[in-house]
């Protein structure tokens, strides 16, 4: 008598594995999630599947790296995620992956000029030296990212001369673009980033800061703007506290700035007054 034999199948062995889809370019322009976004991603796919289809282009994945990694790795535990993917057939990829994700992933005003900076030098394929009618102008880029062209200026200097590590910092918002601008072009950024055991974050801090030559009292309206700009950014990434210390230390010069707008505005609205006809 021979004794029946049974077979035991896993739960991973009757799911379905996830195909394999490389990364866009343009996908890749995009920060990747933090580690705890990705965490929050994957549980919410593993108990309300996937609601949102991976978006394809090309044959690659154009919008969804988080939500293709999160079912690729389900699949791995067993877990039905409903993986599907879909064909992009839009005008415009570009606006496509910005709208997808900027508004979705909240991304500070350093991540969207990056960002913009990347779209304004981005070439598709072949030689990456020449033009490519896929590059937008700095301006097209900073309106489709809603930062200044100023921002934008900064992050491409940032993109050509900045080491990988100091980009990625910038595109993973732990860094701004208006405190790496000065890192990215110098010659030490190696010997820094040794001495500080590739903690690109701490490589910043050491660089000695630079001499600031003398201005000329008159400026113009656009170094003014970008001045503004460039204090505009900067004041955005102060927390709570640093705001506050920042007003404190400066309340006598801002106070004095304040004042000489109101004493502008009287003057204005008493010039108004005087250039009213009156009735005799």
């Amino acid at each position: 008598m021979t004794t029946p034999t049974t077979t035991t199948t896993t739960a991973a062995e009757t799911v379905p594995a996830v195909r394999s889809l490389s990364l866009h370019d343009l996908c890749k322009i995009m920060p990747p999630h933090t580690k705890e976004e990705f965490k929050e991603l994957k549980e919410d796919i593993r108990k309300n599947k996937l609601q949102i289809s991976i978006m394809t282009y090309e044959g690659k994945i154009l919008d969804g790296r988080g939500r293709y990694n999160a079912c690729a790795e389900l699949a791995k535990e067993g877990v039905e995620t409903n993986f599907r993917t879909e064909l992009y057939t839009g005008p415009d990829p570009r606006r496509y992956v910005v709208s997808a994700n900027v508004k979705r992933r909240h991304l500070n005003e350093s991540q969207r000029a990056l960002i913009a900076a990347q779209l304004a030098t981005f070439t598709h394929g072949g030689d990456r030296s020449k033009a490519s009618i896929d590059a937008l102008t700095q301006k097209e880029a900073a309106l489709l990212l809603n930062v200044s062209e100023p921002s934008v200026e900064r992050a491409v200097k940032v993109l050509k001369n900045g080491v990988p590590a100091l980009v990625e910092a910038v595109k993973e918002g732990k860094l701004r673009v208006s405190a790496v601008e000065n890192f990215a072009k110098s010659n030490d950024q190696d010997k820094l980033m040794a001495g500080c055991k590739g903690n690109v974050v701490e490589a910043v801090k050491k660089l000695p800061p630079t001499k600031k030559s003398k201005k000329k009292k008159t400026e113009s309206a656009k170094d003014m703007k970008e001045e503004l700009e460039a204090f505009k950014e900067t004041w955005d990434g102060f927390n709570p506290h640093q705001k506050n210390a920042f007003v404190k230390a400066y309340k006598h010069e801002i106070a004095q700035i304040l004042n000489g707008l109101e004493f502008e505005e009287e003057v204005a609205e008493q010039k108004e007054t005087d250039d009213r006809p009156t009735l005799s």
